[in-house]
């Protein structure tokens, strides 16, 4: 696929830098090792279990965007827009504002290639 637009692939990229974010923060949470969380070990269980789930989501996203599926696109733009609202309406620090750019970047190249993802060449399911 010769034919993927440069933006598109860093658009990838970026949703993968996300994965390796869910995925660390999940193990840090599993190890009990952030600092800000109560030391209830279902809490700390039950996010470490999202953490993990929203990295293989982001994975088969991954994997389904290089193959251009459609709904892949509507639910890769989706799960980045509320992680990234989720992200605002939190206590907001520096890290947040690195996660935020990291979930905006890829949405907004998403866009930027709607056009191209849609041609003939992508399939509808």
């Amino acid at each position: 696929m010769h034919d993927r637009p440069i933006s598109f692939s860093l658009a990838l990229i970026f949703i993968m830098l996300s994965m390796l974010i869910w995925l660390a923060l999940g193990v840090i949470i599993a190890l009990h090792a952030h600092p800000a969380l109560p030391d209830n070990p279902i809490l700390q269980g039950g996010m470490a279990v999202l953490s993990f789930c929203a990295a293989g989501l982001l994975l088969v996203l991954f994997i389904f965007l290089r193959k251009r599926y459609r709904i892949a696109w509507f639910a890769a733009l989706g799960f980045l827009a509320i992680t990234s609202l989720l992200t605002i309406f939190d206590d907001f620090g520096w890290t947040d504002l690195v996660v935020l750019v990291i979930n905006i970047v890829p949405m907004l190249l998403l866009l930027k290639d709607r056009a191209w993802f849609m041609q003939v060449g992508s399939k509808a399911a």
